[in-house]
């Protein structure tokens, strides 16, 4: 099993319902949703289907610990964690892959992601050398995110990290970036609170991950204005 700590959008919010229709699957209710008709969208997004509509905090880990020791922990993490305002997100191409970026900075949501990254870093099984090796020599990773992948058992950690929400595997051209930009306009657009993140599991290698429970931060309530 592996455990990730993400955050998703409330039940209630358009941008739940248009990411997990862009994706084809809810990870929460595990339904099979209709795609919006955009030509090649399932083959374009298969990877990214399989991991969930989300933005990672921190990235899927093996755990040595009980499930349950790990939601305990990432609530007593988040019990003193106000909850605050996501910036408006905007449509992104980087690298080939298309994802929702933040508008303007966040520092309080820089902050969510680095307490996640520490706090439960001690729940995470570290990769076995060859493995990492394997990371190393198949990424192009600055000194840094190298220092991060050996101390974390992920590269894109502190001041490595950014914030975004995958919505396709890496394209060859910009198709699918262009429908995303007409599908998403409204509700990425929309303003949102975060009040809660999501705990999300892989049962066993390659299935699709699932979201299991939401843990609100210290005042719970709607995550969705």
């Amino acid at each position: 099993m592996r455990v990730a700590i993400y955050y998703v959008p409330d039940r209630q919010d358009t941008l739940w319902t248009a990411g997990t229709r862009w994706l084809g699957r809810d990870p929460e209710s595990g339904e099979i949703l209709e795609r919006p008709p955009v030509p090649g969208l399932a083959q374009a997004t298969r990877k990214a289907s399989r991991y969930g509509f989300h933005a990672t905090l921190k990235a899927p880990m093996p755990i040595r610990k009980p499930l349950a020791e790990v939601i305990n922990a990432v609530k007593a993490s988040l019990s003193t964690v106000a909850p605050f305002s996501l910036p408006p997100l905007r449509l992104a191409l980087e690298d080939g892959f298309v994802a929702l970026r933040l508008g303007t900075p966040c520092p309080r949501l820089v902050d969510l992601a680095d307490r996640c990254v520490q706090d439960l870093d001690d729940f995470r099984v570290p990769y076995p050398a060859a493995a990492e090796e394997q990371i190393r020599a198949s990424s192009d990773l600055t000194p840094q995110s190298l220092a991060n992948l050996e101390r974390w058992g992920y590269p894109y950690v502190f001041s490595e990290w950014v914030f975004h929400m995958t919505l396709s595997d890496r394209q060859p051209d910009d198709h699918i970036f262009r429908m995303a930009c007409d599908f998403f306009a409204e509700s990425a657009a929309r303003p949102r609170r975060i009040n809660a993140v999501g705990i999300f599991v892989e049962p066993e290698p390659q299935q699709d991950f699932i979201l299991i429970t939401r843990i609100p931060l210290a005042g719970g309530g709607s995550t969705y204005v």
